[in-house]
């Protein structure tokens, strides 16, 4: 008991959250899931209104939002980790490099759920049909209909990072960042009022989702530079959590209009930290912890694949209301082992393509052949 007192009361070094990113992924992974099962009847279900699960599940659900806020948060803290260690060890061409890393990663997985989800769909003309495939679409109305827009905005944020770490890696981080915060505000009020109808959920997108992934970058820094805060500030982000959690969901009008983005800002800060905590002080890893983490491997794979799911389940599954918790269990598990299967197919893709590339390399360099 006088050793846990004692780590209770040292300093909590913030590099710790990286240890938790893989569950923090895995977490905000089950998040979502949650969320987009109200689609799939999970809140009509007779087993959830016959217990007291349904008032703790629709109060998550309510929030569902921050997960995605968390999703962002993690990627560009993995993001400046990833980045900071390439011009460390002074690596030729590190943009390049980091470039080929990330969309190696994500887009064969991408293009290939987005052509067997859209890509024999009947649309208004080719600019939308290009738009749905291609990802573009979160530029413009044609992706109102899924939720494929979290990865068109990746993909415009990766491109952009190397400028971001540029701003926010020097002595001046913090204003670096704090402008371009207050920047995304900005443009925000000005594409609300000079293009209208354009944007689709700009409003979530430049007043909380680059905000998260700006601080999330910055967080990537300080964890990087082991900073440390005093060992009860990630308690008490834990009670503030919770306490957030319980405004947002019993006192909605306490955070009108714009001002709820940030409050779920606040609220993934407080997840990051009460959770770095956690697995600092306790890291024993059960099956639950495990599987959580497993999940958070797969979360890109499985975000991709339980939208596609969802949105085109009347043609897949048929399910009563009454089975709401089964339904979105079967869909759920579904996305999990495609998911599993996707990862595969999209390494297996890439690595095909960097043998013909490297091939065709060697044949250009023989001159004789």
């Amino acid at each position: 008991m006088n050793h846990l007192k004692k780590k209770g009361t040292q300093p909590f070094d913030l590099y710790d959250i990286s240890a938790a990113r893989p569950y923090l992924m895995g977490l905000a992974c089950l998040w979502v899931t949650l969320y987009h099962s109200k689609y799939l009847n999970l809140f009509d279900s007779v087993i959830l209104n016959r217990t007291r699960l349904l008032g703790l599940v629709t109060r998550v659900e309510a929030i569902g939002n921050c997960a995605v806020d968390l999703f962002f948060f993690l990627s560009g803290l993995g993001l400046y980790f990833s980045y900071t260690r390439l011009l460390e060890k002074k690596a030729e061409h590190p943009v390049r490099i980091f470039y080929q890393r990330r969309f190696k990663r994500i887009l064969p997985t991408i293009l290939i759920v987005t052509v067997l989800t859209y890509g024999l769909m009947e649309v208004e003309d080719t600019a939308n049909w290009l738009g749905y495939v291609f990802l573009y679409g979160f530029l413009t109305p044609t992706l109102e209909r899924g939720n494929f827009w979290y990865f068109s905005a990746t993909v415009v944020f990766y491109l952009l990072f190397p400028l971001l770490h540029r701003a926010i890696r020097g002595k001046r981080g913090l204003w670096g960042a704090a402008a371009i915060m207050l920047g995304s505000v900005a443009l925000c009020v000005f594409l609300s009022h000079a293009a209208e109808t354009y944007f689709f959920m700009r409003g979530h997108l430049f007043l909380g989702r680059i905000p998260a992934f700006v601080l999330g970058a910055y967080a990537g820094k300080l964890c990087l530079r082991h900073q440390k805060v005093p060992g009860w500030v990630p308690p008490l982000s834990a009670a503030v959590g919770i306490l957030l959690i319980i405004l947002i969901n019993d006192r909605p009008g306490w955070f009108p209009s714009f001002y709820k983005f940030y409050a779920y800002l606040l609220l993934v800060l407080c997840i990051a930290l009460s959770h770095g905590w956690f697995f600092s002080r306790f890291p024993k890893r059960g099956f639950l912890s495990k599987t959580v983490m497993l999940m958070g491997s797969y979360s890109m794979e499985i975000y991709l694949l339980y939208e596609s799911l969802y949105n085109h389940e009347p043609m897949l599954f048929h399910s009563p209301e009454s089975t709401g918790v089964v339904y979105s269990l079967t869909v759920f598990t579904a996305a999990l082992v495609l998911a599993v299967l996707l990862k595969y197919t999209a390494d297996q893709l890439v690595k095909g393509y960097e043998a013909l590339r490297t091939g065709a390399g060697r044949g250009k360099e023989e001159p004789g052949s």
